[in-house]
C-alpha cells in the first residue's frame, strides 16, 4: 500500500524537475540582467526591448547560451504595441522576430 505523503513527496518532485526543464536557463555572461528570457520562443531566447518610436523598436536579441542573434532597430509589421513582453514571443526566424498575434519585427534598413 502506498503511503499518502509518499505520493505527494513523488508529485512534488516530478513537478520541480519538469519546471526546471522549462525554466530560465543560466543566464550567460553576455547577456546582460535587462533583458528577458523567452521561454515560449522556439529554442527559447533572452530579449531586451530597448525604446521605441511609433513603430520603431530598438532590439538585442540573444540565444540561450549567449550568443547575438540580432540588434539595432527593428520596424513593426502588423498590430500596434504599447510593449513586447517574454509571452508573445513565437521565434527567432531569419534575422526578425516573430510574434503569437502574427505581428513581425524586422531589422530597419540603414
Amino acid at each position: 500500500m502506498t503511503r499518502p505523503w509518499t505520493i505527494l513527496v513523488t508529485t512534488t518532485f516530478l513537478a520541480v524537475g519538469l519546471m526546471a526543464c522549462r525554466g530560465v536557463p543560466a543566464r550567460p555572461a553576455s547577456v546582460p540582467p535587462e533583458a528577458m528570457w523567452c521561454a515560449e520562443a522556439k529554442d527559447g531566447l533572452f530579449l531586451k526591448v530597448g525604446g521605441h518610436q511609433s513603430t520603431l523598436w530598438q532590439l538585442e536579441v540573444w540565444d540561450r547560451k549567449g550568443r547575438s542573434l540580432g540588434s539595432g532597430s527593428f520596424r513593426l509589421r502588423g498590430f500596434a504595441k504599447a510593449r513586447i513582453v517574454p509571452e508573445e514571443v513565437l521565434a527567432w526566424e531569419n534575422g526578425a522576430l516573430h510574434l503569437k498575434d502574427g505581428t513581425w519585427l524586422v531589422p530597419e534598413k540603414p
